[in-house]
């Protein structure tokens, strides 16, 4: 039973993994569908989120993406709305802190945070994922979300740790 439980459990963390590319954790992403992902300027999710608006620093805001898989670039833009010109605001690891005053935004300002991470395996793809915020002077004390994907792994490792003590 210990046996068909672990591999079962292994199926679901690698299933789980596997049905992604990145994410956009903080701020949070409008959403996120891996089929619409390579489509611009949003990855499908091109109209404002109203509930889901952000508070998000002009200067030393910290964005931070959870990368599934792929190899590239991450670049992240600025714009009042999906429909106006993006601005670039930085070329960046999976965390980084972003100055929204290079796209000339404005405190009390909303606006749009896109992240576009181009791959570099060849097939010149890009995947875009975009979040609304509003743009404040100071930083706030607002946590980048934990993917659900940590938590999984986590309980993965303890219950296999569980199987070989209990051996």
């Amino acid at each position: 039973m210990k046996l068909i439980t672990s591999y079962l459990l292994i199926l679901f963390v690698i299933f789980n993994i596997a049905d992604s590319h990145y994410q956009l954790q903080n701020p949070p992403t409008r959403g996120f569908e891996e089929t619409t992902e390579p489509n611009s300027p949003c990855g499908g999710f091109d109209s404002v989120n109203a509930s889901a608006i952000t508070k998000f620093p002009v200067s030393q805001g910290r964005a931070t993406s959870y990368f599934y898989d792929g190899d590239g670039t991450l670049t992240y833009y600025y714009a009042l709305t999906s429909n106006s010109s993006f601005l670039p605001l930085t070329n960046a690891p999976k965390s980084v802190t972003v100055n929204l005053t290079r796209a000339n935004a404005t405190v009390g300002s909303q606006g749009v945070l896109q992240a576009v991470f181009k791959l570099s395996d060849g097939s010149n793809a890009s995947w875009y994922q975009c979040a609304d915020i509003q743009v404040v002077s100071a930083p706030t004390n607002s946590v980048a979300m934990v993917s659900p994907h940590i938590g999984v792994i986590t309980l993965f490792v303890g219950f296999i740790s569980i199987l070989f003590i209990g051996v």
